[in-house]
């Protein structure tokens, strides 16, 4: 008799062949695959059908400046639209499955190492502002404001205003700006605070300590 959870293993197996050795971990026992970016995590999501065996690929970025002590990993971020990778992968048979799997992973593995790269936050800020001038709705989004902050915490106040009062207005939520949200120190003391609910959750064992953030 067949494993009926044969595709979640190949998924565990390729991830730990492709995606782990990268410094990646596994969060507890699920589907999902963060690597710690410091002021933000990568977040690798093989989500399930309710329907069918196999999986979709979910792939964006959840900044950790945002306190509010939420166990959830939003998708705040993402070069693909919805953060969607690619069609549901279905299972048909074990050589066929891992294959697309393995493909998935390798997709995975080059989405990690490029945004490693916005670690450095001045090169962070010069591709998100490009990037969000290119898609001018996103301005409005939840991006508007991770733009301001990135602008914030690279010193270029005008900038984060801009994007600030941009969001805030299109959400109606003007008369909830605070611009002390916009300093260094605040968004500092989130990701610290953040970090800190993060590594107090048992499935996250594995989060990697970071010098900047967790000291």
């Amino acid at each position: 008799m067949e494993d009926k959870n044969i595709h979640s293993k190949i998924i565990k197996q390729v991830c730990k062949e492709i995606l782990i050795p990268l410094g990646v971990f596994q969060k507890g026992t699920s589907r999902l695959y963060l690597d710690d970016n410091g002021y933000f995590f990568t977040v690798i999501e093989f989500q399930p059908s309710n329907w069918d065996r196999g999986t979709y690929l979910n792939i964006g970025l959840t900044f950790l400046w945002d306190y509010n002590q939420s166990d959830i990993l939003y998708f705040d971020f993402s070069r693909q639209p919805t953060a969607r990778y690619g069609k549901f992968v279905e299972y048909k048979n074990e050589t066929q499955f891992k294959k697309e799997i393995i493909n998935l992973a390798n997709i995975a593995k080059e989405e990690i190492l490029f945004y490693r790269k916005l670690r450095d936050i001045e090169f962070a800020k010069d591709y998100m502002t490009s990037y969000i001038e290119k898609f001018n709705d996103n301005k409005y989004s939840r991006f508007g404001l991770a733009c301001a902050n990135i602008c914030a915490l690279n010193g270029d106040m005008e900038s984060a205003k801009f994007y600030y009062e941009n969001y805030h207005k299109e959400q109606n939520t003007a008369e909830q700006m605070n611009y002390k949200n916009l300093s260094k120190e605040y968004l500092n003391s989130n990701i610290k605070s953040t970090r800190k609910m993060w590594h107090s959750k048992s499935s996250m064992k594995k989060m990697p300590f970071s010098k900047i953030y967790d000291s």
